[in-house]
């Protein structure tokens, strides 16, 4: 099945896998995957590169398995829509998109706090920051891609019994990352406004896609 695949889709499947691998691997001969998660840029820890190691890494066999799963379900079609080259864009512009609304909300989380927006920088602080890894928020960008292209295509969604259009679907697993997101659970250690984010980056893309070429 995966030599049917376009191949854009096909490769962020495959490094999304050796990346599993590698997080299970590394650490048994002494090598921690940790610098290839994202860490907020205050944090010692941080690394350039992380921006684009986080999307390939994952917090568990669940964690990879769906995001796998919708990738293949939305990513396929829309690929075939709008060329890999177009597909990858929408991925790690989305991708990008999620970090920047998570470190908004990271930072005025920590101000808040604080007083300021990077403790360690500037006071000397030390804060012990969370990374944030998967590839969920460039993600939702290709599923929100999805649902502007094909609104009324119906989708199966987990244990839902009966299929719903995409144009109510989608909007509806936003608002419920928008809803989890301000009720600030502490027991909920999901990046939603990182899925907030690859959601809207998704939504201008698109929008600016179809404008451009009229589709």
């Amino acid at each position: 099945m995966i030599r049917n695949l376009p191949p854009g889709l096909k490769n962020i499947l495959i490094i999304m896998v050796l990346g599993a691998m590698a997080q299970t691997a590394l650490p048994n001969i002494g090598i921690s995957p940790d610098l290839w998660y994202l860490y907020y840029p205050d944090s010692s820890n941080f690394r350039i590169w992380q921006l684009v190691t986080h999307m390939f890494c994952h917090g568990g066999f669940g964690h990879i398995l769906f995001n796998g799963i919708a990738l293949f379900s939305f990513g396929m079609i829309v690929e075939l829509r709008l060329g890999t080259a177009k597909f990858l864009k929408l991925f790690f512009v989305s991708g990008f998109g999620a970090v920047l609304l998570h470190f908004i909300w990271m930072g005025i989380a920590i101000n808040s706090q604080v007083g300021t927006f990077f403790p360690s920088m500037e006071s000397g602080l030390y804060i012990p920051y969370p990374p944030m890894l998967g590839a969920s928020g460039a993600l939702y960008g290709v599923m929100t891609a999805f649902a502007v292209l094909y609104p009324n295509e119906s989708m199966i969604f987990l244990f839902l019994p009966y299929p719903i259009k995409a144009k109510y679907l989608v909007p509806v697993i936003v608002l419920l990352d928008i809803l989890l997101a301000f009720l600030d659970l502490e027991s909920d250690n999901i990046a939603h406004f990182a899925h907030i984010g690859g959601a809207v980056t998704g939504f201008i893309f698109i929008n600016i896609f179809k404008k451009r070429f009229n589709q």
